[in-house]
């Protein structure tokens, strides 16, 4: 994250400090109170003999020296030297604060003692291939900040001198991170994607193998076609096939090393893939295109991270939604399983010793692994972890709010562990993108009312975060074109948390002059936003667009002379079979059956005709589901004539468990009245019971159940206290509870 050259030796040596969250591990994850940070100095000496080498640093205020951290660490993270807390036995120590680590100490470097700075060569261990000489100073601390606080891990110094030159000292840049609470990425669904740069965070897509530069990757990598050894480090390649140019292929099959003349893969390891943009299978990714017979694919930023640290994309990003939840995130792989070279300069592909390569952790010889920072205005704000080698794409990212009236940021993601050996891995699908609500709407989305009845329609509102609590409705007479506000503005809504997302339930009744039957096919939709500003635009509120309700207005001045007598339905082998009983058949009918999964979005799943010439008599039918049930189902008939008039049976549930007794909906908040819904597996009578915080039983009524779902209420509500209250249904073999709110709205 922290990075910079030598002074006056920018091509011999560099410099690097960031840290890793070593309580995240390997799923990353923002910085919290109590995580333990290793806070990491990498010195990089690529030629030459530098003498005075020194880290110092400072414990980070917000944070608490772990004791018997003090180490010096290869760059794929193990420890090379483990030192003491104490002076004078090693050269490392912790005196009050401060750090102090001479590098490179070795008693046969005279005159490098154990207390005074030390001698790196290009040629010393940790070795890159014998050429590189990279170590890294560490220690680790556990957060003590709390949650908004910022915290300082830039500064701290380097020393180090050339032949009889001065002492140089290079003094790490600043760099804060805020503690922000993990809420990892969307639980609900996402928006659309407001980075708008590199083809929405894409790379687009074309037929030539390596695509054009970016604008978004800073100075400090530059721009190469994937070849035989490129992109080296601190380079960077834009393409939809990672093989070589000079022997092409779209399979990942060769053998690693690649030993064909001239080799397939990159370094002759490489993996050799495709991006990841709109592949059938988000893990593995697209295959490597074929730009011989395919004119257009998918293109991957692939970077080959330098020793530095540094930034590797950046984007300013506008017309963001003040006091909005977004997910940032992005997809990366590691693309190199082979790329490892150990303390001793062996590389993984390296089947020559002793000694032998020495894998980075069992099983895994892929070297230093691939270590993101998201950074936002200048603070990070959250770490990928190490991403090790897997051979498949892997989702990346943490949930940000914005401020109350923010509008905009800079997002910058950093490359967090000093390369050489690994640390090789591709970057698609960047995204930016609201933390949406879900709705469902009730008592289905379209529902059926009589000519110049009045309907209410419900809609709960659910979502991880409590912010979505400002709303109004909304109808549409135009098929969706346009849309007038049917309620003002309300809010805010106080959501309940329901175990899994925070909830809360609106309502509106359609008035009977909206229900007219030259209003059949209106449709009404509810619209939420964060304030009541975001309400009243467009780009920052939120309707779910999948789903709105159809009003299904029916003429039912000459009600239908024929009736349910019964209905009822059982399980036969795993299949639900219903059966009914109507009289008074005059006309001949048809009867459809639905079916719901949750007991109030029906859809279609059978018709019967009714019997012909039996007019008067009682007539029985039988349907039996096609689909075997899965999990509780709800069931209802709609019985209807010629002239399109129909009646609604009542409805049942079967259940591939049983389940005497359970909730099927209830209206919470409730305020004037509480409406609830309970599934009976049998006829039973039963007790509902309304109870307040202390345990006292307010309300209580007798009910006759009926097997199926059975519509229930409180009346007159309105005059108790707002509050949390339970409902407790009861029956002699069963009882079931839930927390509701009342609310004065």
């Amino acid at each position: 994250m922290l990075s910079g050259n030598g002074q006056g030796f920018a091509q011999n040596i560099d410099f690097g400090k960031s840290y890793i969250n070593v309580t995240k591990g390997l799923n990353g994850g923002t910085v919290e109170t109590g995580d333990t940070l290793e806070i990491r100095a990498s010195f990089v000496v690529r030629s030459g003999t530098y003498d005075s080498c020194r880290y110092q640093d400072a414990v980070p205020a917000g944070t608490i020296y772990i004791p018997g951290t003090i180490r010096v660490l290869t760059n794929e993270g193990k420890i090379y030297k483990q030192l003491t807390d104490i002076y004078g036995d090693d050269p490392g120590w912790i005196t009050g604060s401060n750090i102090t680590i001479h590098l490179g100490y070795n008693t046969a470097a005279a005159p490098a003692t154990a207390f005074r700075r030390g001698r790196v060569a290009n040629t010393h261990k940790p070795s890159f291939y014998g050429s590189t000489c990279i170590m890294v100073a560490s220690f680790r601390v556990k957060v003590t900040a709390l949650t908004g606080s910022n915290i300082s891990t830039g500064g701290g110094n380097m020393t180090y001198k050339s032949g009889i030159g001065s002492i140089q000292t290079f003094t790490f840049p600043a760099n804060t991170l805020r503690v922000y609470t993990n809420f990892g990425i969307c639980s609900n669904s996402i928006g659309a994607n407001s980075i708008g740069t590199e083809f929405n965070g894409t790379f687009g897509s074309g037929k030539p193998r390596n695509r054009g530069t970016s604008g978004n990757v800073p100075v400090g990598y530059t721009y190469n076609f994937f070849d035989v050894n490129s992109p080296q480090d601190y380079y960077y390649g834009i393409a939809n096939n990672t093989s070589t140019r000079q022997n092409y292929t779209t399979s990942n099959a060769w053998a690693k090393p690649d030993n064909s003349s001239p080799t397939h893969r990159v370094f002759t390891v490489w993996d050799i893939i495709g991006d990841h943009t709109g592949a059938v299978n988000p893990v593995t990714g697209n295959p490597a295109a074929d730009t011989v017979a395919n004119s257009n694919a998918g293109y991957m930023l692939v970077i080959n991270a330098a020793y530095r640290i540094d930034s590797a994309f950046q984007q300013t990003i506008s017309g963001l939604c003040p006091n909005t939840y977004y997910e940032i995130s992005c997809w990366m792989r590691n693309i190199c399983s082979k790329c490892g070279c150990d303390s001793n300069g062996k590389g993984a592909s390296n089947a020559a010793g002793p000694p032998f390569y020495i894998p980075t952790g069992p099983g895994d010889s892929s070297g230093v692994a691939p270590n993101l920072t998201f950074e936002i205005d200048g603070i990070d704000y959250y770490t990928s972890g190490n991403l090790l080698y897997n051979g498949k794409w892997v989702k990346k990212g943490f949930t940000f709010l914005t401020g109350p009236v923010q509008t905009s940021f800079t997002l910058k993601f950093f490359n967090n562990a000093p390369g050489g050996g690994g640390n090789d891995w591709a970057l698609d699908d960047i995204s930016v993108s609201t933390c949406s609500p879900n709705m469902s709407y009730s008592p289905s989305l379209t529902p059926t009312v009589c000519d110049s009845n009045a309907l209410t329609i419900y809609d709960t509102v659910r979502s991880y975060f409590n912010n979505y609590v400002y709303y109004k409705w909304q109808r549409s007479t135009d098929g969706g074109a346009s849309w007038t506000d049917v309620t003002a503005p309300s809010g805010p809504a106080v959501p309940v948390w329901n175990g899994t997302a925070w909830e809360y339930v609106t309502s509106y009744t359609v008035p009977p002059s909206q229900t007219l039957v030259t209003n059949n096919g209106d449709l009404y939709r509810l619209v939420v936003a964060t304030t009541v500003a975001n309400l009243a635009n467009a780009a920052c509120n939120f309707t779910d667009v999948a789903n709105i309700i159809t009003l299904d207005v029916i003429d039912c001045g000459i009600p239908l002379a024929t009736r349910f007598l019964s209905f009822s339905g059982q399980k036969e082998n795993g299949y639900g079979v219903l059966k009914w009983v109507t009289t008074g058949e005059d006309e001949a009918l048809l009867f459809d059956i639905e079916k719901s999964a949750d007991g109030t979005r029906f859809f279609p799943a059978g018709t019967v005709s009714s019997h012909p010439g039996n007019a008067g008599a009682q007539q029985a039918y039988e349907f039996t589901d096609p689909a075997r049930l899965t999990g509780p189902s709800y069931y209802r008939i709609s019985m209807r004539n010629g002239q399109g008039q129909s009646i609604l049976s009542r409805i049942i549930r079967l259940s591939v468990t049983n389940e005497p007794l359970s909730f099927v909906s209830v209206i919470n908040p409730f305020s004037g009245e509480l409406q609830f819904e309970v599934a009976a597996e049998q006829n039973d009578r039963a007790e509902a019971e309304l109870i307040d915080a202390t345990g006292k039983i307010i309300r209580v009524k007798t009910v006759d159940l009926y097997g199926g779902v059975n519509h229930l209420q409180f009346e007159n509500t309105a005059m108790l206290a707002p509050g949390m209250y339970f409902l407790r249904v009861r029956t002699p073999g069963s009882t079931i509870q839930k927390a509701v709110l009342k609310t004065n709205r």
